[in-house]
């Protein structure tokens, strides 16, 4: 009896952790944004804001579903050429971002459907190949993307009749979106479709014996996620203004792989973490730029050897070897 009283009263503190978590991050970034001054940083602030809402769409897909799609930066160009297209067409914010959302998620419908019976390394092999067929596409076509892929003078995201001109003011777009979307992750987290979804992932062909739909799991992983990546690369058209094919190629893909592996897959805020450290390390270490790939490689090597689980797990193995080398600390 004991034994279930301390098992629920972990999940009550896991589930209030949570969202204390949660109003934790949302202070931090808003208290950023207060402190920062510079035009340069509130960019970088924003920036992060978007690669965290890209990388968490990836997460989903790959933690969450267990399929490693490299087409998410084909997602958010995806995303960006057709908020910019309906922007033309003389669409508001918010229906060229829902257009944005419909587009993505049925072109990752039927991505998943045509590739649904390869596993694992085709999987990704094959989204990397829809990745590059689509960029290339985006600089060849006119019509849709521009000249060579170039488009601008794209509309200022605009929320309830208000123009958001500055950085500053996309900050608070973009910090809605991300706590809204971590939300609806911590929601999964809480449901018991969270206990289905690591089935589907670590034991599929388990799963499937026990009734579980993997097909459908799996797949309603990969469209959400990648219907967020376009979210992410509508948001970014709309706030800088124009779109580039040259913005999403392999090596924004890669570090969306970098942002997700180097947070750590065991929890979502793995994202924001590696998200915040992909933007913050380049500005820091400017003056080595030329040697930024070597350096994320061997960071790359570092955490698979030595801290598999990313840095969100190296707290959480802190965390767990404090409580055990001061018991009174942690009862406390």
């Amino acid at each position: 009896m004991k034994t279930l009283e301390l098992a629920r009263s972990a999940t009550t503190l896991y589930k209030r952790g949570q969202y204390v978590t949660l109003s934790g991050v949302v202070l931090l970034a808003v208290f950023g944004s207060q402190v920062v001054s510079k035009g340069s940083s509130t960019n970088l602030l924003n920036l992060w804001l978007v690669y965290s809402i890209a990388a968490l769409g990836f997460y989903w897909i790959f933690a969450l579903g267990g399929r490693f799609a490299f087409s998410q930066t084909f997602m958010m160009a995806l995303g960006g050429y057709t908020t910019a297209y309906f922007d033309r067409s003389g669409i508001g914010f918010l229906g060229c971002v829902l257009a944005a959302l419909v587009v993505t998620a049925v072109t990752a419908l039927v991505v998943g459907t045509v590739l649904w019976r390869t596993e694992h390394f085709y999987f990704a092999l094959g989204t990397l190949a829809v990745t590059e067929i689509g960029v290339m596409l985006f600089g060849k076509t006119s019509s849709f993307t521009g000249t060579n892929g170039n488009i601008t003078g794209i509309g200022y995201p605009v929320v309830f009749g208000h123009e958001l001109r500055t950085d500053g003011e996309v900050f608070w777009l973009l910090a809605a979106v991300l706590t809204a979307l971590l939300t609806l992750t911590i929601w999964i987290s809480r449901s018991p479709v969270a206990r289905d979804l690591t089935a589907v992932r670590d034991m599929p062909t388990v799963s499937k014996t026990l009734g579980v739909s993997v097909d459908t799991l799996r797949m309603t992983t990969f469209v959400t996620g990648s219907a967020v990546g376009g979210l992410a690369g509508a948001l970014i058209t709309h706030w800088q203004g124009f779109i580039g094919v040259d913005s999403f190629g392999l090596n924004l893909g890669i570090g969306l792989f970098l942002m997700v592996i180097l947070g750590g897959l065991a929890s979502h805020w793995g994202a924001l973490v590696g998200a915040a450290f992909y933007v913050a390390v380049p500005e820091l270490l400017s003056g080595l730029q030329q040697y930024m790939s070597i350096l994320y490689g061997v960071l790359l090597l570092v955490i698979i050897l030595v801290f598999p689980t990313g840095l969100i797990g190296l707290a959480d193995t802190i965390t767990k070897w404090r409580r055990t080398n001061h018991p009174g600390s942690a009862a406390s």
